[in-house]
């Protein structure tokens, strides 16, 4: 009977289709348990307390897996979060990028990824981050304290950019003391 199943096109068509969502599912699962496995691993990273954070990613994760969408975005938020605790920063960008594609205006997932690209090196991307929180949150006074810094120690601005962005964060917080007394610092 298979050597006749062979001879016909439709044959060797359906057998071909599910030889192909065999291979997906196969693909998907062992993708899945690696996944999982590499998250589990994380907890010898912390021996005190890396098997809770652990946790809180296998939890996020299976809210990711249920039909519930209203959940994702946190759940993309606290992987980040747990994997940012970890020191897995460029793996932590994977999962705020796509909690940004919920929420592009999320003030936690900007500032982390603002902190993780200064801590990996990319200041010019740190600063654009620093900076869209600065639009989007003119009155919080801890990104241009941020951006000071960046500013100052890391990209070696001159002391004319520095006060430029002090005096637009004290005009956009109504002088605010903190900031003041940053700019007089600088």
């Amino acid at each position: 009977k298979i050597l006749s199943l062979l001879k016909n096109p439709i044959g060797i068509a359906v057998l071909l289709v599910i030889a192909g969502i065999g291979a997906f599912f196969g693909f998907q699962y062992t993708q899945d348990q690696k996944e999982v496995r590499y998250f589990e691993g994380l907890a010898a990273k912390r021996p005190d307390d890396g098997a809770q954070f652990v946790e809180q990613i296998l939890k996020a994760r299976a809210d990711l897996k249920d039909n519930n969408k209203d959940n994702d975005f946190a759940a993309y938020v606290n992987i980040g979060v747990n994997l940012n605790i970890f020191g897995e920063k460029e793996e932590a960008l994977k999962w705020y990028e796509k909690a940004l594609l919920i929420d592009p205006s999320t003030l936690l997932v900007l500032n982390n990824m603002a902190d993780i690209y200064s801590d990996l090196g990319k200041y010019d991307t740190a600063e654009q981050y620093w900076l869209k929180l600065t639009e989007l949150y003119p009155d919080k006074t801890m990104f241009y304290r941020s951006l000071g810094y960046l500013y100052w120690y890391r990209m070696q601005k001159s002391p004319q950019d520095i006060e430029a962005l002090f005096k637009k964060g004290l005009e956009a917080t109504e002088d605010d003391a903190d900031l003041l007394n940053w700019l007089t610092s600088y």
